[in-house]
């Protein structure tokens, strides 16, 4: 696992905890930009000023009165987005790289109790989906680097290994060749010492 492979995912994460950021705070938000959207349409019928003043005496009452259905709308909607968000990531992450989880069981505890805590209002504003997921792939990378890193080296000493043997294999095959050499070469000056001592008449009468 990347960086580069894990910003797919993280970018999702920073969108669902935009969108549940979104709703635990609508109760405020949703009046603003009522206010906002009200100002843009009312601006070119009765003028800029007149429409952000009515639109935002407008904005005011609904947020005051509204408050409590507002609140209520946006901490539902928050906690909806929320578990589609965590399950969405989950079974990203399940597809993509399963091994995140099966390389430490900790992982999934820190998931869980992410998710936990998430669903928890106001809370659950903070950006738990993105913190959690980015610690996760953080373990998994460093992790994954230190692996490589042993590998090499391993490799490193297996290759130093083959290539000691090599040449160990090297100097036995030859050593083996020069003794062959030097028994033949033995044979050879015996029988020719053996020939020079037969005496000439022997010879003769052979």
């Amino acid at each position: 696992m990347t960086w580069g492979r894990a910003l797919p995912i993280l970018a999702v994460c920073v969108v669902f905890d935009g969108l549940r950021l979104f709703f635990e705070f609508f109760w405020i938000i949703g009046p603003a930009l009522a206010t906002a959207a009200c100002t843009a349409a009312g601006s070119s019928f009765i003028g800029t000023k007149i429409a952000a003043t009515a639109c935002g005496v407008g904005g005011g009452a609904l947020a005051y009165f509204g408050a409590v259905p507002l609140e209520m709308f946006g901490t539902i909607m928050a906690m909806a987005v929320g578990v589609f968000g965590w399950l969405t990531i989950l079974v990203a992450q399940l597809l993509n790289n399963a091994g995140i989880f099966k390389e430490n069981f900790s992982i999934l505890i820190k998931y869980g109790v992410g998710f936990i805590v998430s669903e928890i209002p106001i809370i659950g504003a903070l950006p738990a989906l993105t913190f959690v997921n980015a610690t996760m792939f953080h373990i998994q990378i460093k992790k994954g680097k230190e692996e490589l890193k042993k590998y090499e080296k391993e490799n490193k000493e297996r290759k130093l290994q083959e290539r000691r043997e090599q040449a160990a294999e090297l100097m036995r095959a030859r050593t083996a060749q020069i003794d062959e050499m030097a028994t033949i070469q033995e044979a050879q000056y015996a029988q020719a010492m053996d020939s020079e001592e037969i005496p000439e008449g022997m010879r003769e009468a052979a």
